[in-house]
């Protein structure tokens, strides 16, 4: 019977194979797929990830990309270091800590940078601080070790802070930041956006953003177990970028859900443009790196062929 149809049916023998090779290929294609669990954070910086996650570009790379999201960068470092975690969003700063700590890590690209068109840090002055303090001593909430320290660091050299006395104090997690901020407990917090935006909203005054500086603000890392999916995880995730920032209103609600912007900025709010993906430039980490040194947090540099994948 089998040969009869062979015989009869050539073409149909031949759309049958084809059939078969095209199956295979996905099957392979399907089970071939690596997990990368990547921790991540609720902010607007990781949208190119959830972006490359729901259009199917890391699929498309062989690559099962898991999102792990956590309240806090204390608790995603402790993950990292407990290897329950491939990579993860974070700051320089975090990235050279954990280095220091033997935890096998690498940039694997910036993932936001500071942009003239658009801020993505602002300093802000509680709504409760007396205008007549405002060239006085002013307590800021930040996170220290951070890139938000570092970015004080800067913005206290701008013309717009010279006659501000900036006394640091550590908040960590950001809507207590906020909470404090608002109901004068506080007098000024530094605040990413959405949050910015949401403080302003609620009477807070701005001060002075991030856009006048030159620097690269997150980044994504790697852990060198999974460096041979590094050029994989660019290219979707550069695939990601485009699309973001082609058709940025396409994701807003995504944005939405997955970047905690409060709801009544749903529909106002930017859904912000991202940088073509790069490594940081060797200036760049050095510059972290002496930060970090002067601070006490390093003894001494990384080398920058070692922090690359």
């Amino acid at each position: 019977m089998v040969k009869q149809i062979k015989d009869k049916d050539p073409k149909k023998r031949i759309g049958i194979a084809w059939l078969l090779v095209v199956i295979f290929l996905l099957t392979a294609g399907v089970a071939s797929a690596e997990t990368f669990r990547m921790g991540i954070l609720p902010v607007i910086d990781t949208l190119p990830l959830q972006v490359g996650v729901m259009e199917g570009y890391f699929k498309a790379e062989n690559i099962d990309l898991k999102l792990v999201p956590f309240s806090s960068a204390m608790e995603r470092n402790t993950a990292m270091q407990t290897g329950q975690l491939d990579g993860f969003f974070g700051d320089m700063p975090a990235t050279l800590l954990l280095v220091k700590n033997k935890i096998p890590v690498r940039f694997l690209t910036v993932s936001y940078a500071t942009d003239k068109k658009q801020r993505m840090f602002g300093l802000m002055l509680s709504p409760k601080l007396p205008v007549a303090r405002e060239q006085g001593k002013i307590t800021v909430a930040i996170s220290k070790a951070s890139i938000i320290e570092y970015l004080l660091d800067h913005l206290k050299q701008l013309p717009e802070t010279n006659k501000m006395q900036l006394e640091k104090i550590e908040i960590k997690q950001m809507p207590i930041r906020l909470q404090m901020l608002l109901t004068g407990k506080i007098d000024a917090a530094l605040l990413p956006e959405p949050l910015t935006s949401l403080a302003q909203d609620r009477g807070a005054r701005l001060v002075v953003t991030d856009q006048g500086l030159d620097m690269p603000l997150t980044v994504l890392n790697i852990h060198t177990d999974k460096r041979h999916l590094a050029d994989a995880f660019v290219q979707a995730y550069t695939k990601a970028v485009n699309a973001l920032n082609q058709t940025p209103e396409k994701y807003r609600g995504l944005m939405a859900k997955t970047c905690r912007i409060p709801g009544n900025l749903v529909d106002t709010f930017p859904v912000y443009r991202y940088p073509a993906p790069r490594i940081p430039t060797r200036i760049e980490v050095q510059q972290i790196q002496d930060w970090m040194m002067k601070k006490g947090l390093l003894h001494h540099a990384i080398a920058y062929e070692s922090l690359i994948p």
